[in-house]
């Protein structure tokens, strides 16, 4: 026998308590009839605080959990192993997306990981450079944490290079060993680049990649200079989705390319392909199995405490 909920010891004054006052009680009365020249029925009243105590501290004996072991189970966890790729480059501070694209795609974000099915999800924002920001985990909670920080600000430089964040990735894949390796890129484009298709193909990785944006564009907001960001020729930026290369990677690796703006979001879609993937062995999980018996200890306690309340222990007679 063991006890599960050990924290709740300090309830145990209760049912002391209970007692003390019963007994002041009991004291109190025996002097006020001593005093009239009366009696009662001493023994009927020591049972009634018998029963009470008793249920009162049956019940505080239920609040501790107990229970008893009866054997370990091994449980088998299936999941995929899944980075999410965040563009933070200053593009992604375009307006043509309601509120702007790096907020959109934070929310994208959030949502892809509400809706996981045992999946392990790992964070590496880029833009010149990439990092790991959160590793593989199934810590959804603490995943969404880290989302809500992601800004541009995040990486220096502001331009699309996504190929250090998927060797990031990649290596990370290897270090835990997962045998899929999948890869979540959220951005609004970027430049053909033969090197990257190269690795994907090279290291098996499967792009699933989601251009935010559209293709008229907007101008990026300057927070800096609180204007607009403006080429050598000092003429406004106007920043337009640049799906072409998102939908090389995708198709190229087996994934697929979706699309996000003010009229049409296929996040929906996105997290349903990921989780109809197929899953594999994450990792085997053991469960000690308990039976509890805090339900007998809790019924039999209020059970003589309303016997205890019941007995009628003041029945007086002259002496």
């Amino acid at each position: 026998m063991k006890f599960g909920n050990l924290e709740n010891l300090i309830y145990l004054i209760f049912p002391i308590m209970i007692f003390i006052i019963l007994i002041m009680g009991y004291l109190k009365k025996k002097k006020c009839l001593d005093i009239l020249n009366l009696s009662n029925n001493k023994k009927l009243f020591f049972i009634k605080i018998f029963f009470i105590s008793l249920g009162s501290f049956l019940v505080f004996f239920s609040l501790l959990s107990p229970e008893k072991f009866l054997e370990n189970q091994e449980v088998e966890r299936k999941g995929n192993s899944v980075y999410i790729l965040m563009d933070t480059s200053r593009s992604m501070l375009t307006k043509d997306i309601y509120p702007n694209r790096i907020e959109r795609a934070k929310l994208i974000a959030k949502n892809i990981i509400k809706d996981l099915k045992g999946d392990k999800v790992g964070i590496i924002p880029f833009s010149d450079s990439a990092y790991i920001q959160m590793p593989l985990t199934d810590d959804y909670t603490i995943a969404e944490n880290f989302i809500n920080v992601i800004d541009t600000n995040l990486i220096s430089g502001g331009g699309t290079n996504v190929y250090e964040g998927l060797v990031i990735a990649n290596n990370s894949f290897e270090e835990v060993g997962s045998d899929n390796k999948i890869v979540a890129i959220i951005s609004d484009g970027g430049d053909y680049d033969k090197k990257t298709l190269d690795f994907i193909n090279k290291n098996n990785i499967k792009v699933f990649s989601i251009g935010i944006g559209t293709e008229k564009g907007a101008v990026i907001p300057d927070n800096k200079k609180s204007g607009f960001i403006k080429d050598e020729n000092n003429h406004v930026v106007i920043s337009k989705l640049n799906s072409s290369f998102l939908k090389e990677m995708a198709n190229s690796s087996g994934g697929k390319y979706y699309e996000v703006n003010n009229l049409n979001d296929e996040t929906k879609t996105f997290i349903n392909d990921i989780n109809s993937l197929d899953k594999n062995s994450i990792k085997n999980e053991k469960f000690s199995i308990y039976k509890k018996y805090y339900q007998l200890f809790l019924g039999f306690g209020l059970i003589f405490i309303l016997i205890g309340y019941f007995l009628k222990g003041g029945i007086k007679y002259e002496k």
